[in-house]
């Protein structure tokens, strides 16, 4: 890990997905950036009380250069939506409903592994195995064309591959 010889980088869930991403306050259902909790010094715009400060914050007020800033050794990482969530919004039921694991397992049979078919199987691959709108689906997720609501103070955050009607 020193040197980075052999460290190709890391396969991670979007971190708007965790339970305290951005800073909030639950109760009155309030999700803010860390600009915005500075320039309301901290507290609820709508009752007042302190926000619960999120990840994002920290790391703001961590960071010793300027967030766009990227380092020439720095490793890489790659942002997924699993399959069987993938799968889930594809067919409007819940990711571990028998309708998506026979998806799933149909998948794995016909074009390989769900990293290969998350990151390396052609789109016109997975359109022949499963449809366009699933080929899509995985086009967006690794254009990272994906619909982000971050988590805050202990609610979890969704990512969404489409808007509401759209499939």
């Amino acid at each position: 890990m020193e040197t980075g010889f052999g460290f190709g980088g890391t396969i991670e869930f979007f971190p708007e997905e965790g339970k305290y991403h951005l800073d909030g306050h639950r109760k009155c259902g309030i999700r803010l950036t860390p600009a915005e909790t500075e320039r309301l010094n901290g507290k609820c715009p709508t009752c007042g009380k302190p926000v619960t400060v999120g990840v994002l914050n920290h790391i703001h007020e961590l960071a010793d250069r300027p967030v766009d800033h990227a380092l020439s050794t720095e490793q890489t990482f790659e942002s997924i939506i699993s399959l069987p969530e993938t799968l889930s919004e594809f067919h409007g039921v819940g990711a571990k409903t028998k309708r998506v694991q026979s998806s799933f397992d149909r998948l794995l049979n016909e074009v390989g592994p769900e990293f290969h078919i998350l990151g390396d199987a052609s789109v016109n691959e997975i359109e022949q195995a499963s449809s366009d709108t699933l080929a899509e689906a995985i086009r967006r997720m690794r254009a990272k064309q994906i619909i982000r609501n971050p988590g805050f103070d202990g609610e979890y955050g969704t990512v969404k591959l489409f808007e509401p009607g759209e499939i």
